[in-house]
């Protein structure tokens, strides 16, 4: 902490003049211009000892969240998107599988509810509805994937619109 001159910070800088003194006596000085420069040296650092310091502000720091979409998100599902074989993994259905969910639920209707079925495939479509309700033993092409998201992305477009 600056800015309080305290006796073991005047004792600091009057050690510190002794020393520049002396060095510069060693050094070649003659005696008289040594006692000068540790002087000042000492004045020098007492001098900073006292100063106060000014008081750096804290700035706040956001918090770094990821919106839903955001890079990282794009990354992992083209990731998951990758086809072996012709078959996405089931990550990718999973996630494709929430944000229809998310927006169907906007409109009042669940994915999973038998009675908003007929209003769930009105929007999806019927091979985007079978796409999102085909069990873990199923084999998702990346073809029925691909198609099962542009009918979300339309979802989400009408929503916007």
């Amino acid at each position: 902490m600056r800015g309080v001159l305290t006796r073991g910070r005047i004792a600091g800088a009057a050690v510190v003049g002794v020393l520049v003194g002396v060095g510069a006596w060693y050094f070649g000085a003659e005696w008289g211009y040594g006692v000068l420069v540790g002087a000042a040296a000492a004045a020098g650092v007492a001098a900073w000892a006292a100063a106060p310091q000014p008081e750096h502000p804290i700035w706040p720091r956001p918090e770094a969240t990821m919106p839903p979409g955001g890079r990282d998100d794009v990354l992992m599902l083209s990731w998951v998107l990758t086809a072996r074989r012709g078959r996405v993994q089931l990550r990718a259905v999973q996630r494709v599988r929430g944000i229809a969910a998310e927006r169907l639920a906007r409109r009042g209707l669940e994915l999973d509810a038998a009675s908003d079925r007929p209003a769930v495939v009105a929007l999806l479509g019927e091979r985007a509805y079978a796409t999102l309700h085909s069990t873990v033993n199923d084999t998702i092409t990346q073809t029925a994937l691909l198609g099962c998201i542009d009918a979300v992305d339309a979802l989400g477009r009408k929503e916007h619109a």
